[in-house]
């Protein structure tokens, strides 16, 4: 079997109770990153990152083929490309693991040009992620 792939799915305090609200089921993204998401397979992971508090919040296992949908979940945003997904861990904003926590296993804190360049790796989602760092994310988690 062909090794699983890790992407980031960013996630706000407000957007990530709404997917809780919501059953934990859907993860979507903006219609403009559908290019993206269709590149995510069954059996690959979503790391959840909570935006503002800079902190891993959970990991989500894909379960559905890529799909369009503007079905009411979020209150601000439609993220209409979507994938319906499985919790495999889900922590609350105060247990979540900060991600400066991590910084001794994470490549892209390795060699920065400036302390906050590692902010980059945050800024939309889904990105794929190298396996050693989606690896590190995960065990962390657990």
């Amino acid at each position: 079997m062909a090794k699983r792939n890790y992407w980031l799915d960013l996630f706000t305090g407000v957007t990530w109770d709404e997917f809780k609200k919501a059953g934990s089921r859907i993860s979507g993204f903006r219609k403009s990153r559908w290019k993206s998401v269709q590149k995510i397979k069954v059996g690959d992971y979503l790391l959840c990152y909570l935006t503002g508090v800079s902190r891993f919040i959970g990991i989500l296992e894909v379960t559905s083929e890529p799909f369009q949908d503007n079905s009411p979940i979020w209150k601000d945003e439609d993220f209409p490309s979507r994938l319906k997904v499985k919790p495999i861990v889900e922590l609350t904003p105060e247990t979540a693991i900060p991600v400066l926590e991590l910084r001794d296993k994470l490549s892209f804190f390795e060699d920065l040009k400036s302390p906050h360049t590692w902010t980059g790796q945050f800024r939309g989602s889904p990105t794929k992620w190298n396996i050693s760092d989606g690896e590190a994310v995960t065990e962390a988690l657990h």
